[in-house]
């Protein structure tokens, strides 16, 4: 027997007892293949309900598209954590995770945040065994990696909208994280890997086990988890984060945009730059612009290099510096307990209560040399300038140079995260003669705490800054000469040259900035199912259910920019108005809300057991949810499922559904960043503050979603089954925060009337002339109801077990084979009403990459206790832009290919079944497609969102089972 199948409402699987290392196959109709078994005596028969429908019926299949993925053939892919092989298929794209580090804290998205169809982890709502986990992240979204994953049997991944069967952020799909509850035994693992060039080491352990108690009315489950992987501290570690890639130009015909090396800032340098006038405005005139400090501490004139087109603050060469010290990867730690304990209170009832405990534990380092680019002023009373430069200072009007500089010599700034999640379920379900019903609540708490070390206090920095020669001639802060009482405790710094700077100036102006996010979410919810009535095709089902949900959130922070930092005896700064922090700068915010919803889902059987018609059913689903920001909304779905042969299914489904906007984003308080900005009105290129708040007067945004597709399982293939899905996702009112460089583009464009011109603050009025002092203060951006999102592709997956025994005469050995793509030609943005639609599907760009095609194949050869599995992941070509008029001179990005490959034995101590296991991702080390910003040094050159950055991975562990 290579092959069981028992339909129930979507499959019903048979786990092998005696095999249960084996190889878990699904077929392209979302049915559970396993292997191992000897024969059907030996099978241990367990039903799986694979998700996409609460309707629960012998016979019944969902129209809706699944893809199923087992526990085994993800952890085989992806040895590290569960979410990792969810990642590696073809439906989700943009995830974020250890491997996309940022310049900033303000973001607490350092787990594992699954993204579907690459339309952001908030549209896509994460479920436990049916129930919604709480947000781990301010911004509504989950972190995965808090699941307890010892005990997940399998995930569903419903790839289409789904609000109305399973509630509201269900736009993109559900995924849903299935527990093996009743399991019985013991079971474990210990594994440890490392990379090709001996760095990232990761290391993991987990326990679990379950039994009947109390006479086997009780059940009880418990597992304990540990897993942490080093990552990588710095750009450097790896070829392509050394060579100071940049891309140039400003993207016309004759100056596309290209790659090159080595590139620096001419704003800033490790030992400290006064920028020429053509780079910073407010050197015009002054003696000393063009100069800079060697690491010595020597003033010499300042080589810029080559200023490429399009280009006013970096240079090809020269004498400038890049940002140094960022992480590649960053660190990871996760640890988690999970127990449950279940009661047969009679035959039909049952109670149950689960309690989850998560700690994830995550740290990189940002920039760590604290780049700071025409961002200071120098005065002539400055007795740490060359004697000459403060003669030629004095002799000016202002007596003051603009001046910037990359902190090499800083301590590495650090940002650590420490997200706890508690989460609670228990209830009752049970049956009223043929009738289902359970009844739950739940309660989640988590808490993430986000600190960034090496800020600077921007008072203490410009206070620090401004030395002057004191009344005893010892260097002095100019606050203590003209300000007494008011930073008395100030340590003047010098800045000129490398390692200038002490350890006390260190200490004195870095501090950390710190915040903290609470959240909690209480749900009572109930649910009833069953049979109505019997038509001539078959009964009609139906689920129907009712939840009160309610949310809140907390934050609280040290550095809150809606609170002036004041500027009092300050004289250093540049502009008038400055943060506590130079970075990270996250407000405070508070809100709650609740949600009231009922929901209704049919199944009716039209026709069956008819010529051409061995089934045709209809699926429905109706939801209505009331929010107390909003008011009401419905959400619906139909569906039909028509199989005109045995071997034949078409199926079609159409949907509304919603997304509500989350807390933080009605609700929170302004932060401050600061990065790196183009700006085409003035030709700049520099860093810049953007400000961020909450809106209160978000609404629901709506998705209009429709799948249509067939599915093929012919009985002259025994093993083989195919399936075929075409998709169309439209959201309207979508929720966004506005994007400020396609604002300032749309400004720009309008000569200074769009309405989008408001959130770009610029000193002076848009028609200022010369253009090049109009370079903007700072961005602002807040989530609005006014942007587009569109896309539409096909998915495809094909499955196939092939006994050997067709090969080789009495070989028990199989080969299992699947293949799962997508192809998503088009993906559409507009972020005003206003703005004209931009394609972004088959294009890469910064930290964002669509691809057209996205292909898995996966190959899995048993033999006895040996078994082998690869696996080929295909990321298609894709354009640097598809947008009219903008040129790149590398335009197409080549395809690549990334093989898996792992080898499994199986062996037997006292009776006891272990399995060994040695898994190599990124066989062939294949380096990622080379992709830099305009940045240099900030971020490594590719699209880590997509692409591998570590290179080649070994991982070897033992499994064990009692």
């Amino acid at each position: 027997m290579y092959k069981h199948r028992l339909k129930t409402s979507a499959a019903r699987a048979a786990l092998i007892g005696s095999a249960r290392f084996g190889a878990a196959v699904i077929s392209a109709a979302g049915l559970l293949v396993v292997a191992g078994a000897a024969s059907a005596q030996e099978a241990a028969l367990e039903e799986v309900v694979v998700t996409g429908s609460r309707i629960v019926r012998d016979g019944y299949t969902a129209p809706t598209p699944v893809t199923v993925a087992t526990t085994e053939q993800l952890q085989k892919t992806a040895p590290g954590s569960i979410p990792d092989g969810l990642n590696q298929l073809p439906q989700f794209t943009g995830s974020k995770g250890t491997q996309n580090t940022g310049n900033q804290a303000t973001n607490a998205n350092s787990g594992n945040y699954l993204n579907l169809r690459g339309l952001g982890s908030v549209r896509n709502l994460v479920l436990l065994d049916g129930a919604r986990i709480p947000p781990t992240s301010f911004d509504g979204s989950v972190d995965t990696n808090v699941i307890p994953q010892a005990l997940v049997q399998r995930v569903d991944v419903v790839t289409g909208g789904a609000s109305a069967a399973y509630g509201s952020d269900a736009v993109s799909g559900v995924i849903n994280f299935i527990l093996d509850t009743r399991y019985n035994g013991i079971k474990g693992k210990v594994q440890a890997g490392i990379s090709g060039q001996g760095d990232d080491e990761s290391y993991g352990a987990s326990i679990a086990g379950g039994a009947n108690v109390l006479g086997g009315r009780g059940h009880v489950l418990f597992s304990a988890e540990h897993y942490e992987r080093e990552g990588l501290p710095r750009n450097e570690m790896r070829s392509q984060g050394d060579g100071w890639w940049a891309e140039v130009g400003n993207g016309k015909a004759a100056t596309p945009y290209r790659n090159a090396r080595p590139v620096f800032y001419q704003t800033g340098t490790f030992g400290t730059v006064f920028p020429f006038a053509v780079n910073n405005s407010r050197n015009a005139g002054n003696p000393l612009a063009g100069y800079h400090f060697l690491p010595d501490g020597t003033l010499v004139p300042f080589n810029p290099g080559v200023t490429p087109a399009g280009s006013s603050n970096i240079g090809v060469g020269g004498d400038g510096s890049p940002s140094i010290g960022h992480s590649l990867t960053g660190s990871q730690r996760t640890d988690q307990l999970f127990g449950r304990f279940d009661y047969d209170l009679t035959d039909n009832i049952k109670a149950f209560a689960q309690l989850t405990f998560s700690e994830s534990r995550n740290e990189f380092v940002t920039i760590g040399s604290g780049t700071q680019t025409n961002d200071f002023w120098i005065y002539a009373a400055n007795p740490y300038l060359p004697t000459w430069a403060q003669n030629a200072l004095a002799a000016t009007p202002g007596q003051r140079v603009s001046g910037g500089r990359i902190h090499a010599d800083q301590p590495f700034k650090r940002v650590n995260t420490l997200n706890d999640v508690y989460t609670f379920l228990g209830g009752f379900e049970g049956k009223i003669a043929d009738y289902n019903w359970k009844a739950t609540y739940a309660h989640g708490d988590s808490l993430v705490r986000s600190s960034h070390s090496g800020n600077f206090n921007q008072r203490r920095w410009y206070a620090a800054l401004d030395a002057v020669r004191g009344p005893n001639g010892n260097i002095v802060c100019n606050i203590t000469v003209t300000n007494p009482g008011l930073m008395d405790d100030c340590v003047p710094i010098n800045i000129f040259g490398a390692n200038s700077p002490t350890a006390a100036n260190w200490a004195y102006i870095s501090q950390v900035s710190q915040y903290q996010v609470s959240q909690q979410m209480d749900i009572v919810a109930a649910e009833f199912s069953g049979d109505l009535f019997t038509l001539p095709a078959g009964p009609v089902s139906f689920a129907a259910g009712a939840e009160y949900r309610k949310q809140k959130l907390e934050q609280t922070s040290n550095s809150d920019p809606a609170i002036a930092t004041s500027t009092l005896g300050l004289r250093a700064n540049v502009n008038s108005t400055i943060n506590k922090f130079n970075s990270t700068n996250v407000g405070l915010a508070s809100g709650e809300f609740n949600a009231k919803e009922a929901f209704v889902e049919f199944a009716i059987p039209v026709l069956a057991d008819l010529p051409f018609v061995e089934h045709l059913d209809i699926n429905g689903a109706a939801r209505y949810t009331d929010y107390s920001t909003s008011g009401g909304v419905t959400t619906w779905k139909i569906g039909v499922s028509y199989q005109p042969i045995e071997e034949l299914r078409f199926r079609y489904t159409r949907s509304r559904d919603i997304r509500a906007p989350t807390l933080n984003e009605l609700y929170a308080g302004e932060q401050a960043a600061r990065g790196g900005f183009t700006d085409d009105l003035s030709g700049r290129n520099d860093n810049l503050l953007t400000l961020r708040s909450g809106n209160p007067n978000l609404t629901p945004e709506i998705g209009d979603t429709y799948a249509v597709g067939v599915v093929w399982q012919p009985n002259y293939i025994p093993g083989f089954s195919a399936s075929v899905d075409y998709y169309n996702i439209e959201i309207t009112d979508a929720i966004q925060n506005l994007d400020t460089n396609d604002a300032n583009k749309e400004c720009i464009a309008s000569n200074g009337t769009s309405p989008t011109c408001a959130f770009i603050i610029r000193p002076f009025p848009f028609n200022h002339t010369p253009a090049s002092e109009n370079f903007p203060i700072a961005v602002r951006t807040t989530p609005f109801n006014r942007a587009l999102e569109y896309q539409h592709g096909i998915d495809y997956e094909v499955g196939y077990r092939m006994p050997m025994e067709w090969l080789y005469d009495g070989s028990e050995a199989h080969l299992d084979l699947r293949l799962v793509g997508n192809y998503n030609p088009s993906r559409k943005s507009r972020s005003s009403e206003t703005a004209a639609p931009i394609q972004r599907g088959n294009t890469v760009s910064g930290g964002s990459a669509f691809p057209q095609h996205r292909i898995n194949l996966q190959a899995n050869y048993v033999d006895g206790p040996f078994s082998l599995s690869g696996q080929v992941r295909y990321i298609g070509e894709m354009k640097r832009s598809r947008t009219p008029g903008e040129f790149y001179e590398n335009m197409t990005i080549e395809a690549v290919t990334y093989a898996d490959l792992t080898a499994t034995y199986e062996f037997t101590v006292s009776e006891h079944k272990f399995d060994a296991f040695v898994t190599i991702n990124n066989l062939f080390d294949r380096e990622p497609p080379l992709l830099p910003n305009g940045q240099p040094g900030q971020q490594y050159p590719t699209s880590q969102a997509i692409y591998d950055v570590v290179g080649r991975y070994f991982t070897t562990g033992l499994r064990f089972e009692f």
